[in-house]
């Protein structure tokens, strides 16, 4: 990728070697040899994870022709995957072309090490070797097929509500300033279940759910 050899060489040095015992009831194991993964804490850690991730995504997508149009156009190839820490989404025009890209991207991940082809489940409805879900929770958002964000506004509402329940005891504290409490849902009721919401596409049904939440709060 171009890094300088001699960078290359420090961070070698920073892994090569390394080891890690585990303390329980203030026993200490024995030493085991780590080859894995990267360093705990270490500031370094998350731009080589970073790098490495996108290393491999440039493999899979080069030469990829494959993409989805929105709006009349087709959106840029890069982003066909969406990454987020360990978290990845790939976009497809079709379930053949998302075959396609998923067995790509298991060949070039098997081949740098981020195999994963045995934990999948084989005796699931899937598209290639990946279970095929009606939704799924995608950066603690709720994301379904239909493109709809009425299952998220109710899964937002219900997780409110539980939090502005826990706090009941506040609610009828009266020693508690109007005031404060107003803050403290603010803070920890609405903060919930305002997460996300630029994204959503808020009906007319929504819409009387909010207010009916806002109300009951």
């Amino acid at each position: 990728m171009g890094v300088p050899y001699h960078l290359v060489f420090l961070i070698q040095q920073l892994y090569e070697s390394n080891s890690a015992r585990v303390k329980i009831d203030g026993n200490l194991s024995g030493q085991t040899a780590t080859r894995k993964r990267v360093r705990l804490g270490c500031v370094l850690s998350p731009m080589l994870f970073n790098i490495y991730s996108k290393f491999v995504m440039g493999q899979v997508l080069d030469n990829w022709n494959g993409g989805t149009t929105i709006g009349g156009s087709k959106i840029s190839i890069f982003q066909n995957i969406l990454r987020f820490s360990d978290d990845t989404t790939l976009i497809a025009a079709s379930q053949g072309e998302l075959v396609a890209l998923l067995n790509i991207l298991e060949q070039h991940s098997a081949a740098y090490g981020l195999d994963r082809e045995h934990d999948n489940h084989q005796a699931i409805k899937s598209v290639g070797r990946c279970e095929v879900v009606q939704s799924f929770v995608y950066l603690g958002s709720l994301i379904n097929n239909s493109g709809s964000c009425e299952n998220e506004i109710r899964r937002r509402i219900q997780q409110a509500r539980v939090a502005m329940t826990k706090l009941t005891k506040i609610w009828r504290d009266h020693n508690i300033t109007k005031a404060t409490k107003m803050s403290l849902v603010q803070s920890l009721v609405f903060s919930i279940f305002l997460y996300a919401t630029e994204t959503w596409t808020v009906k007319k049904a929504d819409r009387a759910r909010i207010d009916a939440f806002e109300m009951w709060t």
